[in-house]
Parts: structure tokens; sequence; C-alpha cells
């Protein structure tokens, strides 16, 4: 528990440093100067300057900061170096560094993983189904055409539910004809085959292997090539339905189902160690979720939050389309309040999280 606990921390700081690093190397590029580079959210527990730069680790484990001269400065005088004598697309430029950097880093990771596993690779759903798995050599599956990956709905036009449902179901015929739907990951292009199981000691199979969770493989070269861009595009499709879910829930006053469906840096942690307890065979999977985090970070940044990157941009594109930067005090103000609800919301994610690990 405590080496998963610690792989988990320095992978965290791998991806905080990442993101940072974005916005330091491109501020550096157009000159602004870098006056702090934080690790966490303060207050501060250790810093130390080197060159002009403080660079320091500050209480609160959830993400880190890159403090640039006048960033958040109202009337101050201003030098050459100031982040607001910059013009707006260099501005645009810097804020975005940090989402752009994780989301490359998601793209190597998931390329890896790809080819790793023969361009085979987890593809997260939103509810529990029945997956083709594997299938098993000379059994009737095989010579039926069912492929891996493929998504069982039905037996003899029954729904599948839960995962049982679908072996159960064939076991119930007693070796009759089993009529299958059948469809890809997402519910679609439905198809319908019937398949005779053949007799195994006091079992009647069809040699297929099921799994609750889905598995999708790219097979031309075209999409051998885009699969880790395309594989990123799927996961942010599927995060933002899983995100309206999400809010759908909370407003609608189900907030058991919300607690349980969302996840701090303890319920990862948590999720870490249950990775990794399964040795060395579980760190392609464990690559694979560190992937994720990866792109979740990026996916979450870039939206039009105030204190989030994302709600930066708006800001500088409004600046881009009217030619007028908003009120420095006002864009302030928004991102010292988007700030203070985003920790506390960080801090009741990190209590359901814990109360899930007692109860």
């Amino acid at each position: 528990m405590f080496l998963s606990i610690v792989i988990f921390i320095f992978t965290l700081l791998i991806l905080v440093v990442l993101h940072e690093f974005g916005h330091f190397i491109m501020a550096k590029k157009f000159g602004i100067k870098v006056e702090e580079f934080g690790f966490g959210i303060p207050p501060r527990v250790w810093g130390k300057k080197f060159g002009e730069t403080l660079y320091s680790l500050n209480w609160l484990p959830f993400g880190g900061f890159v403090k640039l001269l006048g960033e958040d400065a109202d009337g101050t005088p201003r030098s050459s170096r100031d982040f607001r004598e910059k013009n707006v697309w260099q501005r645009i430029t810097v804020v975005a560094a940090g989402v752009s950097m994780n989301l490359i880093l998601a793209w190597m990771i998931f390329y890896t993983v790809l080819v790793y596993q023969n361009f085979r690779i987890i593809y997260p759903t939103l509810e529990s189904a029945a997956f083709v798995g594997f299938l098993e050599k000379g059994y009737p599956a095989e010579s039926a055409g069912i492929k891996v990956g493929e998504r069982v709905l039905s037996v003899d036009g029954k729904n599948i539910k839960v995962l049982d449902d679908a072996r159960n179901f064939i076991r119930e015929g007693k070796g009759a004809p089993v009529a299958l739907t059948l469809s890809d990951i997402d519910g679609n292009n439905k198809r319908e085959l019937t398949i005779i199981p053949k007799k195994t000691d006091d079992n009647f199979l069809i040699g297929v292997g099921f799994s609750p969770i889905a598995i999708k493989e790219y097979k031309t070269p075209t999409e051998k090539i885009f699969s880790g861009i395309t594989y990123s595009f799927d996961l942010t499709r599927i995060t933002f339905v899983g995100l309206g879910k999400t809010i759908h829930d909370l407003f609608s006053g189900n907030l058991k189902t919300v607690s349980q469906s969302v996840s701090g840096p303890v319920g990862l942690a948590n999720m870490s160690n249950d990775i990794l307890s399964g040795g060395k065979q579980a760190l392609p999977f464990y690559l694979w979720f560190v992937g994720v985090i990866s792109l979740t970070l990026s996916i979450f940044n870039v939206l039009p939050i105030p204190a989030l990157d994302g709600g930066r941009l708006l800001f500088l594109f409004i600046e881009a389309l009217t030619g007028k930067k908003v009120k420095e005090s006002w864009e302030r103000t928004v991102h010292q309040v988007g700030f203070m609800i985003l920790l506390s919301l960080a801090l009741l994610v990190t209590y359901s999280d814990i109360s899930k690990l007692i109860h």
C-alpha cells in the first residue's frame, strides 16, 4: 500500500510538473518573468529560489501553479517582462500550453499502450454491460463470426443487464440454438446471430469469454496510425456525457450517485493501489490509468471555469474578439471567487473519498 501511494504521488507530481512546465517554457520564450513555480495549493510548506524563480511545495496537494509577473496585478507599474504587456495571442499561447502538454502526454501514453497490446485497449463505458472479451478456439462463436469487443445486448430476446445474465441465459437453453443480439461498443450497428452451443462436460458453451470491460481493437493501418488521437477523442466524448449525467444528478438531488461517480486525489490513490496490487502484469493498465488522468486534466483545465486555464482563456478570447481587455479588477475577483469554490469542491470530494474508504 505504501509503495503504491508513493508511486501515485510521484505520478501526480510528474503530471503537475509537466502541465506547469508548459506555462513556464512558453512564458520564458516570450520573455515573461516567472515569479514562482508551485506544487500544490498554498499555504507554503517549503520554498527555494533558483535564479529569478521561487520553487515551492504547498500544503494542499491539488495541482500546482506558475505565478507570472503581472498576471493577477491591477494598476501596478509594468515592465517589459510583465504578462500584461504581451500581445493577446502570446498570452493565450502561455495559458494554453499547460493543457497542451497534458494532452500530448496522454496521446504518447495511449500510443505506447496500444502498440504494446497489439492495438487493443480498454474502452470505458458509463453503464454496466457484457462485452466479448475473448473467443475460444474451435467453439461456435468463433466460426459464427462474433468479434472481440462486441457488446451482447440480448440472448433469446432477454436483455442483458449485468454480466452474469449473458452466461445464465445461454445455459438456460440447455443446448438449444441461442439467438444473440450484438452491437458495437456504443450499442450501435446491431446485428443478430443464431448459434448452437457446444456441449462440454455438464455445460453448453458458445466459446465466448464475457467481460464487463469493453475492449476496442484498431485493425486497419489508418486506424492504427490515428488510434492514440481517436481514442483520446472517444474518451473526451465519454467524459462530457458522464459530466452531463453528474450535473443532472446533482441538480436532481441525487447526491449519493454523484458521490460514487466522482473521485479526487484520495480516490485515485486508492484506484492506483488496486491496479498496482496486480504486480508487473498490471503495469500497462497503470500506464493507461495515468494517460486517462492526464487527458482528464487537460479536459477540465480547458473548461471556461474561473481560476482554471479555461477561465483565463475565456477572458483572453473576449479581448481577442473585441479588441478590449476586460477590466483587471473584475477578472481578478472572478478568478478569486472561482478558486474558493473549486477549493471547497476539492475538499468535499476528498471528504467523500475518505468516507468511502472508511465505510
